[in-house]
C-alpha cells in the first residue's frame, strides 16, 4: 500500500507496520529488514513474495525471534494463499519456539483448521488466544495482543474481526498512537479517507509529529486524488485537482519533505501546486 519508514506492527501498528519494535530484536538487521519486507508483502495481498520472503528467513537466519517471525509470516502467507493444510506446520513451529505464547500463531493455525472444517481445533485455538489476553496483566501488552490479532485480520481481508480487535487494543491504551495509525490503514484500505485522516489527526493529538505521520499522510492523500482522478500522472493531477485538495495536500506534503521525505515525484508535485 505504500513504503514506510517504521518497525513493522501493525498490523502497529503496531505495519505493517510498532508492534514488533515492542518485542525485543535479537535477528541481525539484515533479517530484520526481511521480516519486514514480508510482513509488507502480506499486507499487501502478496501472498506469494510473502511465502518466497519468509521461506529465505528461515533459511538464512537463526535467532529464535527470526524463526518465529519467519514461521508466523509464512503461516499467515500459506492462508491467504488458501494452502491451509500447508499453513499448519509452520504454525506449530512458531508456536513451539514462543513456548506456546505466539498470538499470532495461533491464531493462524486457528484459521487453517476453520477453512479445513477442523472446527474442533480451531475453538481450541481461539480459547488458547483468550486466555493468553486474559493472563497477561500488563494492559499495554494486552492491548497490544489485540492489535496483533487485528493486524493479522487485516492481512487476511477479514476487515470486520480487525475492526472489533482493534477497538479493544484502543480501549485498553487510548494513548498508542501507532494503534490510531492501524486504524487509518484499516479505512484506508477501504477508501475510507474520512475516517482515516479522522485517525491519522489522531496521532497527531497524541504528539506523534515525526517524519513518518506526514509520509504516512502525504501518501494517504496522494493515493486520495489519484483514485478519484484515475491518474498517476503528477502534471495531470496538478492540473485537476481542486484548491482545497491542492491546500490539505501540501500541508502534509511540505511537512514531510521539511523532515527529511526524499521523493522526486513529490518534489515536483510541490513545485507546481504548493506556494
Amino acid at each position: 500500500m505504500r513504503t514506510k519508514t517504521k518497525a513493522f506492527i501493525l498490523f502497529a501498528m503496531l505495519s505493517p507496520f510498532a508492534l514488533r519494535a515492542q518485542q525485543l530484536i535479537t535477528m541481525s538487521n539484515k533479517c530484520y529488514k526481511q521480516v519486514q519486507a514480508g510482513n509488507k508483502q502480506n499486507d499487501q495481498g502478496q501472498y506469494q513474495d510473502a511465502l518466497n520472503t519468509f521461506t529465505k528467513v528461515l533459511k538464512d537466519c537463526s535467532a529464535k525471534d527470526a524463526k518465529e517471525e519467519g514461521n508466523v509470516g509464512k503461516a499467515i502467507a500459506l492462508n491467504g494463499l488458501k494452502q491451509y493444510e500447508e499453513a499448519i506446520a509452520p504454525a506449530n513451529a512458531a508456536i513451539k519456539v514462543s513456548k506456546q505464547t505466539n498470538v499470532t500463531a495461533y491464531y493462524a493455525r486457528s484459521y487453517a483448521y476453520n477453512r479445513l472444517g477442523r472446527t474442533e481445533d480451531a475453538k481450541a485455538d481461539l480459547v488458547k488466544i483468550t486466555d493468553l489476553t486474559k493472563k497477561n496483566k500488563n494492559v499495554k501488552a494486552r492491548a497490544g495482543m489485540f492489535a496483533q490479532l487485528a493486524h493479522l485480520d487485516f492481512q487476511l481481508n477479514m476487515l470486520a474481526e480487525a475492526d472489533t480487535n482493534l477497538t479493544k487494543a484502543i480501549e485498553l491504551d487510548p494513548t498508542n498512537p501507532a494503534f490510531f495509525i492501524q486504524k487509518g490503514d484499516m479505512m484506508i484500505k477501504i477508501n475510507n479517507y474520512d475516517d482515516a485522516f479522522t485517525a491519522y489527526d489522531k496521532v497527531l493529538d497524541l504528539g506523534k509529529n515525526d517524519l513518518e505521520i506526514y509520509q504516512i499522510r502525504t501518501e494517504a492523500r496522494l493515493k486520495q486524488v489519484q483514485q478519484k482522478y484515475v491518474t498517476t500522472d503528477i502534471k495531470e493531477l496538478s492540473k485537476r485537482m481542486t484548491k482545497q485538495e491542492q491546500r490539505t495536500l501540501c500541508a502534509d506534503m511540505k511537512k514531510a519533505l521539511d523532515l527529511g521525505l526524499r521523493n522526486l515525484q513529490l518534489d515536483l508535485l510541490s513545485s507546481m501546486i504548493c506556494e
